[in-house]
């Protein structure tokens, strides 16, 4: 391959790098991984507390204290992943929002209105976000099993949070306290789990998609100038070149 070919090729790849379609789809891909990272840990989390309805699983957890045990030290080391990864979000999210949407700007403050409706005075949310400082900054709330009959269906086993110990610490803040009290005796994880990872699931679709809709011709344009490139690099016989990404 001629000196001239390959200086054609890095000069091209220097401006595929640089053009403002790149750009947007690393940041893109940035949160997208922060997000992949919550749903990840909710994901495990939620198989990891639903084994326990494997009868198998059930009946050893149930006559065997040690196995017991076990099983609760390891619901307690998902709980704390899944909480860290929760506030590692919102700070991310954050983040991006002051970068990318500034105050003022409308997406910014349709961005403000979905925070203020769906999450600012959610007892839900603010739940998690006080268990986090409690399990990363406190102590670890004490866990139980609670086995009951749903009429007409199986025998349930569900791992719960005892509220009482909960309560015994003092900086839930009203609501996050509103939905401790709210859940009676005791928290149901899995409920508790499955509908908050829902709803963040769906609010961080929702902010991929408008960032995606802001800038899409430019990520097109990326794309297309790589797709291009690529070809380039095929056609040349160059394996081993590295790819544009």
């Amino acid at each position: 391959m001629a000196n001239n070919d390959m200086e054609q090729l890095l000069a091209e790849q220097e401006r595929i790098l640089a053009m403002p379609g790149r750009e947007a789809w690393v940041k893109l891909e940035r949160l997208s991984r922060t997000a992949r990272i919550f749903a990840g840990n909710a994901n495990v989390f939620l198989a990891h507390l639903n084994q326990i309805q494997d009868p198998a699983v059930m009946l050893q957890t149930t006559s065997n204290q040690r196995v017991l045990e076990e099983f609760l030290d390891e619901t307690k080391r998902h709980l704390h992943n899944y909480v860290a990864a929760a506030y590692s979000r919102v700070d991310h999210f954050r983040q991006f929002v002051r970068s990318e949407w500034p105050e003022g700007s409308p997406l910014r403050e349709e961005y403000q209105q979905r925070i203020d409706s769906e999450f600012k005075d959610a007892p839900l949310h603010n739940f998690i976000i006080k268990l986090r400082q409690l399990i990363q900054h406190v102590r670890l709330p004490v866990s139980t099993t609670r086995e009951h009959w749903e009429h007409g269906g199986a025998w349930m086993f569900q791992v719960m949070l005892d509220s009482a110990d909960l309560l015994r610490w003092d900086d839930w803040g009203p609501l996050a306290r509103e939905y401790i009290q709210a859940s009676g005796r005791l928290v149901d994880l899995e409920q508790t789990v499955s509908t908050y990872s829902n709803e963040i699931l769906a609010f961080d679709r929702w902010v991929a998609e408008r960032f995606i809709g802001e800038h899409l011709e430019e990520i097109e344009s990326y794309h297309q100038a790589g797709r291009q490139f690529q070809q380039r690099i095929r056609q040349l016989g160059l394996r081993n070149y590295p790819e544009v990404t």
